[in-house]
């Protein structure tokens, strides 16, 4: 069984993120989210210092970007660029 993780989703949205684990949960995929807690609370705003990404097993990789791929047809999220 190879245990590598590779990243599925990268994102700054919250809710994205909040989506893509329960999908991940509710297929019983195994799963890590990098970079979670690097946000701060500024003015009464949370702000998402750069991506937040969530990793899979490599053997899980397939099944989990078919599941996201679906939501992000759904909760498309802005380019890049359209951030700043």
């Amino acid at each position: 069984m190879n245990d590598d993780f590779v990243t599925v989703l990268k994102t700054y949205n919250l809710g994205t993120l909040a989506i893509a684990k329960s999908l991940l949960i509710d297929a019983g995929i195994e799963f890590s989210v990098q970079n979670e807690n690097f946000g701060s609370i500024y003015n009464g705003f949370y702000s998402v210092s750069g991506f937040i990404e969530i990793q899979v097993r490599q053997a899980d990789a397939d099944t989990a970007l078919e599941l996201l791929a679906e939501m992000q047809e759904i909760y498309e999220e802005p380019e890049d660029d359209e951030l700043h």
